[in-house]
């Protein structure tokens, strides 16, 4: 797995392993002492989770800035720009402040899903013992079977890594991919532009996506002005990424490099309205892509939980092969996961 999708891959099982001590309280008796131990495995666990994604997202923020950075200095070569001509020495200060800064918000957001697990976590211990109990007071249900059931209804959905407007409970794996996706890119970005600064360039290029979502088409495919001041270009007053897993970024666009025509046709397409302009064939692409994503998604997930357990699993191409025909490999690995992750 690529190091983001290891990033990600701490959330599944984290949320896997707090699922599993709540389980826990099927068994046994539910004492005072047990629950306390319990909510501080919590604890332990989430400590850990934190420090190892802190230092992971910290590592691969820098790893994106400095991609950005490369990439920005070959859009410069691919124009004509000498080598001579490009400043590549990173100025340590300005670079490192915008490093620090991304790293400042994803570090703001690691702690908030925290939290959020915590808390999620320590309500449905508090609820299945409470539950229990009342049941076994005010029906004379037993314990270990009131416990179970309680138990039952607790872990069916997934722990909560952020709580969204409406209400929804979005699962933490899921809502630190989308951190880990945004910043990543950011950082790219930033990357990319402070290299265009440093090397006294004004005007940008936001690559052109064709099958994209209705927020990122009224932006991409424009050349923008960094300053604001160009009297043909409009100023770049939002950045890529507009949205968790944008694909959108930044390169140079060094206009005495360009055609002429090319030149007035960039202008044109720049200064369009920033409006929606797909095609209806495209939309209904993008739809489809999105369709099919969330079904992928859902199979990379599954496959992200069982390599944390299941060492000689194959890649995720092979697994989804067996996965989508309900072969007899796919059956084993569903009994080896269900068997290990007890």
């Amino acid at each position: 797995m690529a190091d983001a999708e290891k990033l990600i891959a701490l959330y599944t099982r984290a949320g896997e392993k707090l699922l599993e001590l709540i389980r826990l309280l099927e068994s046994g008796s539910n004492s005072r002492r047990r629950k306390e131990k319990l909510l501080q495995q919590i604890d332990e666990i989430l400590a850990g989770l934190t420090d190892g994604a802190a230092q992971s997202m910290a590592e691969l923020l820098v790893e994106a800035y400095k991609e950005g950075v490369g990439e920005a200095a070959d859009s410069m070569r691919a124009q004509g720009v000498p080598d001579e001509q490009i400043n590549t020495v990173l100025e340590p200060l300005i670079h490192q402040q915008a490093v620090q800064a991304i790293m400042d918000d994803s570090f703001l957001r690691i702690l908030e899903a925290t939290d959020n697990m915590s808390q999620d976590a320590k309500r449905r211990v508090e609820d299945a013992v409470r539950e229990a109990t009342e049941r076994m007071l005010t029906e004379g249900v037993n314990r270990r079977q009131a416990t179970k059931e309680a138990v039952a209804r607790l872990t069916q959905q997934e722990i909560t890594g952020i709580v969204a407007k409406n209400g929804a409970r979005i699962p933490a794996d899921k809502y630190m991919n989308g951190v880990v996706q945004y910043n990543l890119r950011k950082a790219h970005v930033t990357g990319a532009e402070n290299m265009i600064v440093q090397n006294g360039l004004d005007l940008v290029y936001v690559n052109y996506v064709g099958i994209t979502c209705e927020y990122c088409a009224k932006y991409q495919g424009r050349v923008y002005s960094i300053s604001g001041t160009h009297p043909r270009f409009p100023r770049l007053d939002v950045r890529p990424p507009y949205h968790s897993h944008c694909v959108h970024s930044l390169s140079a666009w060094i206009e005495e490099y360009q055609p002429a025509d090319e030149v007035e046709r960039m202008v044109a397409a720049s200064n369009r309205p920033f409006t929606d302009n797909r095609t209806e064939a495209n939309i209904q692409r993008y739809n489809e892509i999105q369709r099919d994503k969330a079904r992928k998604n859902e199979t990379r997930k599954q496959w992200i939980r069982y390599k944390t357990l299941i060492s000689d699993l194959p890649d995720l191409r092979r697994f989804s092969f067996h996965k989508a025909r309900n072969t007899s490999n796919y059956q084993d690995w569903k009994k080896q996961f269900r068997l290990r992750s007890r």
